[in-house]
């Protein structure tokens, strides 16, 4: 099983897929200690779907072949001891994709010419790029994640260490001059006396500025032109400094102010999300506000037919979508297992589907939020470009 990412979706989503396609979803424990119940509903979910299958006058061997990574999956022991919060499964003619994700999804499957992917949306819209600079003399390092990932960027240009610009000053120099590095990157002919006391604690300052500012130059050739937020972690005086010689616009004004030393990979995801969720809530706030200013005036809607007719056609700039509970979750309640586009089915849920991955996929803005939230107080809203 794999991470949901943005790419999955675009996919997914595609709707040239022949024949049959399953959707299915399932709640997890992602202790690992509740394997033996989940498994058994997994089964139970595949005998449903078996059944609607064999209903709508699939064949046989083709049922098996379409279902026969989910049945894998049921015998997998080890695969259940490594879950998330919730387990999604597409199934189709030829081709799978299974992912853990982290949020709770409902227990629920979906039969159709198409996928469903309403159950995820609290992760598609939940997501948010961003970045992480963590700063310390010895060790720079720039990281790029997002809600379930984060990975180290290879830095080239960016000094990563004091010493790569600033050469080692003696340990004892009473008023003898120490001049920096030339080619090397230092500040070539500036002669600078150490002595004691405050005035070396003042040229040190001098040195991690210097550092710092061409860390910040490097950096501008790395994260120009990007616009993602990037969260510094590093002790104060760095933080400080940085933000002084910084030329990157999108720096967070929150800050982990802690020796990025110490801290792993996994563990500055961990302590940088908070921050970046924080702003990604920040923005589904002004959505909201923007939306409840607009209706009646014809720039913004919050009618499931005339917001999925608008994203069809690529009009709707921000949609905002009941999360949680969403129509999926009240599904589940009455069946386990939908047939998409059946007669007397459940269209609405798929309306809210359509107009969600119709939005994402032609450049729009897409935030699950809990349904009160939504402006109207129904389970969908949208602002217009025209």
């Amino acid at each position: 099983m794999d991470l949901l990412r943005r790419q999955d979706l675009e996919f997914l989503i595609q709707r040239d897929h022949p024949g049959t396609q399953v959707s299915l979803f399932m709640p997890t424990d992602r202790s690992g200690n509740d394997v033996p119940a989940e498994r058994i509903r997994w089964r139970n979910l595949l005998r449903e779907v078996e059944s609607v299958l064999a209903r709508q006058g699939v064949r046989t061997p083709k049922i098996a072949e379409i279902l026969a990574p989910a049945w894998d999956l049921h015998t997998d022991g080890l695969a259940w001891q490594y879950t998330s919060d919730g387990l999604a499964m597409f199934l189709g003619e030829g081709w799978q994709r299974s992912f853990r994700v982290p949020v709770e999804v409902p227990t629920v499957g979906a039969v159709g010419d198409h996928v469903v992917v309403g159950p995820l949306l609290p992760v598609l819209t939940g997501d948010r790029r961003f970045l992480v600079l963590a700063l310390s003399q010895q060790n720079v390092r720039l990281l790029e994640g997002s809600l379930q990932h984060i990975e180290e960027v290879e830095l080239t240009g960016v000094p990563t260490n004091m010493r790569e610009v600033v050469e080692p000053r003696p340990t004892r120099a009473d008023s003898v001059p120490w001049v920096a590095a030339g080619p090397t990157g230092g500040r070539a002919g500036v002669g600078i006396f150490y002595g004691h006391g405050a005035a070396d604690k003042d040229v040190k300052k001098d040195d991690v500025r210097y550092f710092l500012h061409r860390v910040a130059e490097g950096m501008h050739h790395v994260v120009g032109g990007r616009d993602l937020p990037m969260v510094l972690v590093g002790l104060d005086y760095l933080v400080a400094i940085y933000r002084e010689v910084n030329t990157y616009p999108h720096v967070t004004e929150q800050a982990v102010r802690e020796n990025s030393d110490q801290y792993s990979a996994p563990q500055l995801h961990a302590i940088a999300w908070p921050i970046v969720a924080g702003i990604r809530e920040q923005e589904t706030e002004r959505a909201a506000e923007r939306i409840s200013d607009l209706l009646g005036t014809g720039l913004a809607a919050n009618d499931v037919q005339a917001v999925a007719a608008a994203a069809r056609e690529g009009r709707v700039e921000t949609l905002l979508l009941a999360g949680r509970p969403s129509c999926w979750d009240r599904l589940a309640n009455v069946t386990q297992v939908v047939e998409l586009g059946a007669s007397g089915g459940h269209p609405h849920c798929e309306l809210l589907d359509g107009a969600a991955v119709d939005t994402l996929t032609q450049g729009g803005r897409v935030y699950a939020v809990n349904g009160p939230e939504v402006p109207g107080g129904g389970d969908i809203a949208a602002i217009l470009r025209y």
